[in-house]
């Protein structure tokens, strides 16, 4: 059915638009300031902020276990926080256990309510040029690499690893799981950063928190945007109804996720609502493997 949301408050980011979407099922055929000229059925927007749905990270979802606690899971970190999107990392220890362990995780997410990006966690050590176009080859969008002592990066050969990556270019994003000190994290991202752009390789400046909206800048990287989580022309109808007051006018998309999200007030999910006020429907096996066929393909340098 095709029909026009009008009066709508579109957030993205720090950004808010005025803008009016026509849709027809599960895309938005067009987004433009008004559509007084069609007569198709109305839906005034204008009570609201809109919102793309969240992209999260979670390197440790439930994928084993009983039923109940990963519903309540889902329910909890994703469904009703607005979250119809998860980017993953799979743990890959070894060279040879990358396609088992992919195999492995794809499996246990077949029942996911909500879709998926998988992404491999690996040690500094195995970043070389033969692993990387074995990551090419299966498509995966986002390396994560556990980085125990920052002269690891030393060893790495950074000009074979770069020709190797070209031309799917799936970012490399750090993670230093022994380093508790705010400071010293801050730190060695600095170090991290600088190394990067000094080596020309495509890579996210910050670590991800967990369970937290993903930047959007860090999305276009990751190739997630411009294919899920952004309400444009010809994109997926994906969003988010908070209800519009003077607190939630005044904050972002984090914002919102972090403080407001009890006003959350509808979450559509490709042209299908899938909660209204407090009622979640919640549809195991729903979500799908979102293939990124390129990465970075819309970027900025945040």
């Amino acid at each position: 059915m095709t029909y026009i949301i009008e009066n709508a408050h579109v957030l993205k980011g720090q950004a808010v638009s005025n803008t009016s979407l026509l849709v027809d099922g599960e895309r938005i055929i067009s987004a433009r300031p008004s559509f007084n000229q069609y007569n198709y059925m109305r839906m005034d927007a204008d009570a609201y902020i809109m919102t793309p749905t969240h992209v999260l990270f979670d390197p440790n979802l439930p994928l084993t276990g009983p039923f109940k606690e990963r519903k309540d899971y889902f329910l909890k970190n994703f469904l009703l926080r607005g979250s119809t999107l998860v980017l993953t990392a799979v743990k890959v220890p070894y060279e040879r256990e990358l396609d088992l362990r992919l195999k492995q995780a794809k499996s246990d997410l077949m029942d996911s309510p909500i879709d998926y990006v998988i992404g491999i966690s690996i040690p500094a050590r195995l970043l070389n040029p033969v692993f990387v176009r074995k990551c090419k080859k299966a498509k995966i969008p986002a390396l994560f690499l556990e980085i125990g002592d920052m002269n690891e990066l030393d060893r790495i050969p950074w000009g074979w690893v770069k020709e190797a990556m070209f031309p799917y270019n799936s970012p490399i994003i750090p993670v230093f799981p022994d380093c508790k000190n705010k400071k010293e994290k801050q730190l060695q991202l600095n170090v991290w950063a600088e190394r990067m752009k000094r080596e020309g390789i495509p890579a996210v400046y910050e670590e991800l928190a967990e369970l937290s909206p993903i930047r959007r800048a860090v999305l276009k990287k990751i190739g997630i945007i411009p294919a899920k989580s952004n309400l444009h022309s010809g994109g997926e109808l994906s969003y988010n109804f908070y209800q519009k007051n003077d607190e939630t006018a005044m904050l972002d998309e984090n914002g919102l996720f972090s403080t407001c999200f009890q006003q959350l007030a509808v979450t559509v999910d490709k042209g299908k609502v899938i909660r209204a006020g407090c009622d979640v429907y919640y549809r195991p096996g729903k979500g799908e493997n979102v293939i990124i066929n390129t990465p970075g393909f819309f970027t900025d340098n945040h």
